[in-house]
C-alpha cells in the first residue's frame, strides 16, 4: 500500500475538527504510526532501532535512521549504536557521543496490510491516552464534591451513568442499599477520588457513607461551607439513618436551626435526595466533658426519654422506661448502634 499524504491529511483534519485535537498532537501520532510501520516491514529484526519521521510542508515524509556513536558496544544486539569506526564510515568527522542521522527513506514509501494495522493500532492507541488525560484533567478538580449523574441502565448489581459525558459505574457497595435504580433518572454521587491505574482511569464515585452527607450539606448550607458553623462527627447506615453533631463559637448562631434552615427548607432538601433516609442534628453540649457525653447520650438516644446516664469505663449505662426501649434500639437495632457510633460508647439499656 502506497503512502497518500492527502489521506493521511483528510484524516487529520477530521480528527482535529471532530474532536478538537492539537493539529501539532495529532502530526506527531500520524508520525508515531508512519514510525511503527516502517519499522514493521522494513526493520522487522531491529526493534531497538531509532526511527524518526518528518512531515514537510508539502507533505513530502522523510524517514531516518538514528545512531548514537558509542566507544564500544557493551550489547550486540543493540541496534541503536555505531563505533567511531562505523561511524565515521557515515561521517567523516564523527566523534563519540554524536547521533548520526541518515536518511533511509524507501522510494516508494509502501506498507504491506501487517504494516498498515501496526500503524493503525499506534495511531489509535496514542488517541485513546489523549481521550484519557482529558478525562483525567476534567475530574480531577472535582475530587470531594458532588457530581449530577443520569442513570443510563443497571447491568447485575451495577449502575451505569452518564457523569458529564463521561460513562462511569456506581458499584454495589457505592450504591443506596435497597434502592432501585431506573434507567433516565437523575441522581448525585460523590467523587471520592479519581486515579490512573493499567485499565485506564478511574473514577471511584458513590452515594454511600458520611462523606457523601457532609458534601450535600455543604451544597445546601452556605453557612457551613463557609465555615461558621463545623460539623463534629457524622455517623451514617446509608439508606436508613444519619446522626451527626454540629457547633459554632458564634453565639448567635443557632447551629441546628442553620442544617433545619427557614421552616425546615433546607433539612426537607436533603432528605428529598437522600429518598427518605433520616437525618438527627445534635448541638454540642457546651458544659463540661462529662456532662457533654452524658447530654450526647441522651440526644443520641432520641426519640427515646431518658431517666440517667451513667459512663463509665467506656461503657453507658443508660436508664429508661420499659415502653421507651424501643425506641431507642430503633428499628433493626439501627439507633442505638448509630448513637454507639456516634459518642463511641458501649450502651446498655437497663
Amino acid at each position: 500500500m502506497k503512502l497518500n499524504w492527502a489521506q493521511i491529511k483528510e484524516a487529520i483534519e477530521q480528527l482535529i475538527w471532530e474532536y478538537k485535537y492539537d493539529p501539532v498532537q495529532v502530526l506527531d501520532i500520524m508520525k508515531m504510526g508512519i514510525k511503527t510501520a516502517y519499522k514493521k516491514d522494513y526493520l522487522p529484526n531491529e526493534r531497538k532501532a531509532q526511527v524518526a519521521v518528518t512531515v514537510w510542508g508539502s507533505g513530502e515524509i522523510k524517514i531516518y535512521r538514528l545512531w548514537d556513536v558509542v566507544e564500544e558496544i557493551e550489547d550486540k544486539e543493540d541496534d541503536r549504536q555505531k563505533t567511531l569506526d562505523q561511524a565515521k564510515e557515515i561521517k567523516d568527522d564523527a566523534i563519540i557521543g554524536d547521533t548520526l542521522t541518515v536518511e533511509i527513506t524507501p522510494d516508494p514509501l509502501e506498507f504491506t496490510r501487517i504494516g498498515v494495522q501496526a500503524a493503525a493500532q499506534t495511531i489509535k492507541q496514542n488517541l485513546k491516552n489523549i481521550e484519557r488525560e482529558r478525562f483525567f484533567e476534567k475530574f480531577q478538580d472535582k475530587q470531594g464534591e458532588l457530581l449530577k449523574a443520569k442513570v443510563l441502565r443497571v447491568i447485575a448489581e451495577s449502575v451505569v451513568l452518564d457523569v458529564d459525558g463521561a460513562t462511569v459505574v456506581l458499584p454495589p457497595q457505592g450504591q443506596v442499599p435497597n434502592r432501585v435504580y431506573h434507567g433516565g433518572e437523575e441522581i448525585i454521587v460523590y467523587l471520592k477520588q479519581i486515579s490512573k491505574g493499567s485499565g485506564g482511569i478511574n473514577l471511584d464515585i458513590t452515594q454511600s457513607g458520611s462523606e457523601f452527607i457532609d458534601a450535600l450539606l455543604k451544597r445546601i448550607v452556605p453557612e457551613y461551607e463557609e465555615g461558621m458553623v463545623t460539623i463534629d462527627k457524622i455517623v451514617r447506615i446509608t439508606g436508613k439513618r444519619t446522626k451527626m453533631i454540629v457547633s459554632t463559637d458564634d453565639e448567635k448562631i443557632d447551629p441546628v436551626g442553620v442544617f433545619v434552615g427557614h421552616r425546615g427548607d433546607r433539612i426537607n432538601t436533603i432528605l428529598s435526595l437522600l429518598n427518605g433516609e433520616k437525618i438527627d442534628i445534635i448541638e454540642k453540649s457546651s458544659d463540661d466533658e462529662d456532662k457533654a457525653l452524658i447530654q450526647l447520650v441522651i440526644d443520641s438516644l432520641k426519640p427515646a426519654k431518658i431517666s440517667h446516664v451513667d459512663i463509665e469505663h467506656g461503657k453507658a449505662t443508660v436508664k429508661l422506661p420499659e415502653d421507651q426501649k424501643a425506641l431507642a434500639i430503633g428499628k433493626g437495632a439501627i439507633n442505638i448502634k448509630l448513637a454507639s457510633q456516634l459518642t463511641g460508647l458501649r450502651i446498655e439499656l437497663v
